[in-house]
């Protein structure tokens, strides 16, 4: 029974090391007219997954970068 609770206990661990974290993601769009720049927030997503959000808005609008 104590080897089937640790061989549990040790899949449930080894899962979460897989897991990533969803943070919350800066966008910051900056212009050689600095009134024009601006920042966007991106909540709750993985980093890659923001980088490519702000990735959009750079075809959109010019140079933007994940902070």
């Amino acid at each position: 029974m104590k080897i089937f609770l640790l061989s549990i206990v040790a899949v449930v661990l080894i899962s979460f090391s897989f897991t990533s974290c969803k943070k919350d993601f800066t966008c910051e769009c900056t212009f050689t007219d600095t009134t024009r720049n601006f920042s966007i927030d991106i909540k709750s997503k993985l980093k890659n997954d923001a980088a490519v959000i702000c990735a959009d808005y750079s075809d959109a609008v010019g140079t933007c970068v994940i902070k």
